[in-house]
């Protein structure tokens, strides 16, 4: 029995995922707490009590999965659902279970509310991998199941001293897949060149040899990007150093002076478009392998060279390798201007880099302070307007008037409970329609920064093309005004050994005009 969850978002994309029709999965709901049988109701109910507590993951998707051969019934996947619940420490919590038969891996879904409706707290969900084990521990235990391996509750530490690791995952098979390498070839490879390196520097540069450029992920560290545009996580690949010691050993090298992934992807696109280029029988070995040296010919000195008369060499004396043409010499004034020119533009891109960075950084800094001021003012709104009827309910319950209401109300006790549920419904509605508005509203504060940082971004890209575009021009203009002085140079040098020559000459004698 596996048993699996993470806090969750989005309440209708949830529902919708659940109940799917698509031909293998046939989902059926056996089970929903306050909603009815309306299961985009109960998510949208249970997202807006959410947002009174200001969290972002409003709900907990989990999932059980037992073994096909094992049928559940209705009462036992509520029951496992239970034990679950009990566990997480949400066994009074609003929840629904959606239970998927279809295919050869039937599964439930069990979402719960993570808010807690008296204090108005979200659910921690802390340590839920050990919870789920415990769940599964109990489920199997109770429905006479096989044990199914884990690696905290369900871990046999006498036969397990190691806490186990995943070899890889349905992603990383999709990805080679893409590629040509394995993800046990690949982790090989990569750990090979790791081994063989004495520093940091030098493992960047035999990655870069082997294809891979060094990259700073978002959110896991340092990457690998190959020339297919795929990304890898460093400490996924390097085998034989575990995290620690694999950030000591790539410590000296600093983080700043490496590419995001995007620019690591533009670049990998560049390199790949320039292997393309090259002909097809030009493979990088043989550009880069020194030529072979020339084979001996037999000699045929003494012997007269005749149409009739022909010295065969001996058969197995091997074929002369054809030299290639020996190339133009190069202009090494020019080859140095456009490494200037190459060296300027890249410095001004990382200056660009630079610049955007902390201007991002601090874009999103002024937003997320100015959205906090309005989103505080707009609270302090919904508090006046939930004050206010708090106020006119009191009111209805002092005075004169709400003394003889309160006469009236101790001898018909139906029209007390009947006016007091009526202030409950009163405030429960104000407080839904609260909430509702209140993440209507988070959520234009959101895309209203988001569309600022789109437009911050697209400026920033505009002035990448516009320093692409002026680079350019400028090594038009500088190779151009090169050649017009190389070519100035050498007509002033005919000019010169002309006129040396006539120095030396003397003026030519004047003779017979020819017609």
């Amino acid at each position: 029995m596996i048993v699996k969850g993470r806090a969750r978002s989005g309440p209708a994309q949830l529902a919708a995922y659940l109940l799917r029709q698509d031909g293998k999965e046939h989902p059926t709901l056996i089970q929903l707490f306050d909603g009815g049988n309306d299961l985009h109701k109960a998510f949208l109910q249970w997202d807006a009590i959410g947002e009174l507590t200001q969290g972002e993951k409003t709900l907990y998707h989990a999932q059980i999965a037992p073994e096909a051969r094992y049928e559940m019934s209705p009462e036992q996947w509520q029951r496992a659902a239970q034990i679950l619940a009990d566990e997480l420490g949400m066994g009074a919590h609003p929840r629904a279970i959606v239970v998927h038969d279809g295919g050869d891996k039937p599964h439930a879904h069990v979402v719960f509310q993570r808010t807690n409706a008296d204090t108005l707290t979200l659910w921690d969900d802390g340590h839920n991998y050990l919870k789920h084990e415990r769940a599964s521990l109990r489920m199997e235990e109770e429905f006479g199941q096989e044990h199914v391996p884990g690696k905290h509750a369900k871990r046999d530490r006498t036969k397990q001293p190691e806490f186990p690791r995943a070899e890889s995952a349905q992603p990383d098979h999709q990805q080679a897949a893409r590629t040509e390498l394995t993800p046990e070839e690949r982790k090989e490879q990569v750990t090979a060149l790791r081994a063989a390196a004495d520093n940091a520097q030098a493992f960047k540069s035999a990655l870069e040899d082997a294809g891979y450029i060094l990259a700073k992920g978002d959110k896991r560290g340092l990457v690998l990007v190959d020339l297919d545009g795929e990304v890898y996580s460093l400490s996924r690949q390097v085998t034989d150093l575990n995290s620690k010691e694999l950030k000591a050993f790539m410590a000296p090298l600093d983080p700043k002076t490496l590419p995001s992934v995007s620019d690591a992807k533009q670049t990998a696109e560049e390199v790949k478009a320039r292997q393309a280029e090259r002909p097809a029988t030009e493979t990088p070995a043989e550009k880069t392998a020194p030529a072979p040296a020339r084979a001996q010919e037999p000699s045929t000195q003494g012997i007269e060279a005749s149409k009739f008369f022909k010295v065969d060499a001996p058969k197995d004396a091997p074929k002369p390798v054809e030299q290639p043409p020996t190339p133009a010499p190069k202009d090494a004034q020019l080859e140095a201007l456009e490494k200037s020119i190459t060296e300027r533009y890249q410095q001004e891109q990382q200056k660009f880099r630079e610049l955007h960075a902390q201007q991002l950084r601090q874009a999103d800094y002024d937003l997320e302070r100015v959205h906090k001021q309005k989103l505080a003012d707009y609270d302090a709104i919904l508090t006046e307007q939930k004050s206010a009827l708090k106020e006119r309910h009191a009111e209805q319950r002092t005075g004169l008037a709400g003394f003889l209401d309160a006469v009236k109300l101790r001898f018909n006790p139906t029209l007390a409970a009947e006016q007091a549920a009526e202030r409950r419904k009163e405030a429960q509605q104000l407080t839904r329609r609260h909430a509702k508005e209140r993440a209507d509203y988070v959520k234009l504060l959101e895309q209203s920064k988001q569309l600022e940082v789109e437009n911050l971004k697209e400026r920033h890209a505009l002035q990448f093309r516009d320093l692409a575009t002026k680079t350019e021009a400028d090594r038009e203009r500088y190779i151009r005004e090169h050649k017009d002085s190389q070519r100035i140079a050498d007509e002033l040098k005919k000019q010169q050994e002309e006129r040396d020559r006539q120095r030396r000459d003397g003026p030519e004698p004047p003779g017979r005009r020819v017609r």
